[in-house]
């Protein structure tokens, strides 16, 4: 079974530096990947965002504006038979306030800590998904706005 899921990540570069989340797998592996996660059912990807960002780092972050979308697709941790499927969407984005690195509130399970990473050292690491330095290396914003948000009419 594919199980497919939205997922809102955030793009913060300051100083030639990036935020990265970094991981540890249960085989020792470590990698970085961008802060962010899954959004809830009737979330916006801006509210999902900014939720999971201040979990994840205990960061406060306002978005910019969406940068990029894109998927991939890997087997389940807990059942290898089913195939999660994620569909990204990057932010770019902005620290609020002034900003220590830290685990949030509620990290991921596998959260070791957050770092701001030269951008000039990213292919010396892992990351998650592997094409992330290709994805951070194509950052532009639109000239106009590519997510409107929740356009439900009440």
């Amino acid at each position: 079974m594919i199980k497919s899921k939205n997922s809102a990540k955030a793009i913060i570069i300051e100083n030639n530096h990036v935020l990265l989340l970094k991981k540890i797998s249960k085989d020792g592996r470590v990698f970085y990947t961008l802060p962010g996660g899954t959004q809830d059912a009737g979330e916006t990807l801006e509210a999902a965002l900014i939720r999971e960002v201040k979990e994840e780092t205990n960061a406060n972050v306002t978005s910019y504006g969406l940068a990029n979308v894109y998927e991939h697709s890997r087997p389940s941790k807990k059942d290898p038979k089913n195939i999660k499927h994620k569909i990204e969407f990057a932010f770019v984005c902005r620290l609020i306030g002034t900003y220590t690195p830290q685990n949030g509130p509620n990290p991921d399970p596998n959260q070791a800590g957050v770092e701001w990473v030269p951008l000039s050292q990213l292919n010396q690491l892992s990351l998650d998904p592997h094409k992330l330095r290709f994805i951070l290396a194509q950052i532009q914003l639109p000239t106009y706005s590519v997510y409107l948000g929740d356009v439900t009419e009440h």
